[in-house]
């Protein structure tokens, strides 16, 4: 609280060592459960990066001074991502005003001397970083989530659709490309995780891992039918048979292999930080897992007794890391109300999945809606001028 007293008597006065704190004082206010006051002050601190012109590079600069720069700003983008959603009017620092590089890797970052860092740079198969491999991955999930947002609004099929997703594809293969090459890390792999669990940066590699198959699953949900996140039927229904067949198998195949890695963290020490994605993942993946062999418009190698079993993996998964954690706590009670809803009532659950239709238009209600695991929609804001 003093803190934050100081920043904003000097608020007139930003810079980047402020704007640190800042960002500290934001992440307490999360991990407090008090999402309104640390979207307010995102704003303040999205203005102060801005005046600073943090977004873009400055190369007359020392190399620790342009590395820290970078970090501030792509810690800021971390934190816009947990309340914008893909909706822009919540974004504080969005990607089209980035001109930044990618931060740098973690032992280049340490080493701190310009000709030291050519050396170490020099000798490197490639200056990819695991911190900046997770922004990538962020931004390919932004741009999925305002295609999917996008598309609840239009009316008629739209000719090229496939062209944007075929280059998302791409972009995910890409990212894929360039772990194997820098790390060695195989992200399909199903051991290969597990077999570095004592590796300092474990959490970014399983962070990477399940980021990278839930981006596929959000991007073929799209062409489920019935699917709440998926296009309206009008888009769906001009695509070729093929094109949903391969959609339906992409989210089958990579559901599995997230919930493969969900049931390898149960085997982990309980004592592990996990970032919130790991939790947004795991209860979209849930959602999907029970989707599968539930809808009738949709064929997979999925049996509900398998699908059960999975969701209970998932809540235990939650439960034991994200219990305490107020950002997280929305997931954790709807997978609760799911395992509640399958173990007592299993053919219910397409209809909870689904829930009812609005009694309003349905494209603007979905192109609005704020998720669960939304900061925005859990701060609750309330306009009272009016009492």
């Amino acid at each position: 609280k003093k803190a934050e007293t100081i920043l904003l008597d000097h608020l007139e006065r930003p810079s980047t060592v402020k704007l640190q704190a800042l960002i500290l004082i934001i992440h307490y206010y999360i991990q407090t459960g008090h999402f309104s006051r640390a979207y307010m002050l995102t704003g303040l601190a999205a203005r102060a990066a801005t005046a600073l012109r943090l977004n873009y590079e400055r190369p007359e600069l020392s190399f620790i001074a342009q590395e820290t720069r970078r970090r501030v700003l792509w810690a800021l983008t971390a934190i816009d991502g947990q309340f914008s959603v893909g909706l822009p009017e919540y974004e504080t620092i969005p990607h089209t005003i980035i001109y930044q590089r990618l931060p740098c890797r973690e032992d280049i970052f340490s080493i701190g001397a310009t000709p030291r860092l050519a050396h170490l740079e020099k000798d490197s198969t490639s200056p990819v970083s695991l911190l900046g491999v997770c922004i990538r991955l962020s931004k390919i999930q932004k741009d999925i989530m305002r295609l999917t947002r996008q598309l609840a609004l239009s009316e008629q099929p739209l000719v090229h659709l496939i062209g944007l997703v075929q280059e998302i594809q791409k972009d995910l293969w890409r990212v894929q490309a360039d772990v194997e090459l820098s790390f060695g890390y195989q992200i399909t792999s199903s051991t290969h995780l597990i077999a570095i669990q004592n590796d300092r940066w474990f959490t970014r590699y399983l962070q990477i891992s399940i980021t990278w198959h839930q981006s596929h699953c959000d991007l073929y949900r799209l062409f489920l039918p019935g699917y709440p996140e998926a296009a309206p039927k009008i888009i769906i229904g001009a695509m070729d048979i093929s094109i949903r067949e391969h959609a339906v198998r992409q989210c089958h195949e990579h559901v599995e292999r997230i919930n493969q890695i969900l049931s390898d963290l149960q085997t982990l020490p309980s004592t592990l930080v996990l970032p919130h994605s790991i939790a947004v993942c795991a209860y979209h993946a849930t959602r999907l897992t029970l989707f599968l062999p539930s809808s009738p418009d949709v064929n997979v190698p999925l049996e509900m007794r398998d699908a059960t079993a999975k969701v209970h993996t998932a809540v235990a998964v939650t439960e034991t890391y994200f219990s305490s954690s107020p950002s997280t706590k929305q997931i954790v009670l709807d997978l609760q109300r799911l395992e509640h809803a399958v173990n007592t009532e299993p053919e219910s659950i397409y209809r909870e999945l689904c829930g009812p239709s609005p009694p309003f238009d349905q494209g603007f209600y979905r192109h609005g809606h704020l998720a669960i695991h939304s900061l925005v929609r859990q701060a609750n804001f309330v306009d009272d001028g009016y009492d």
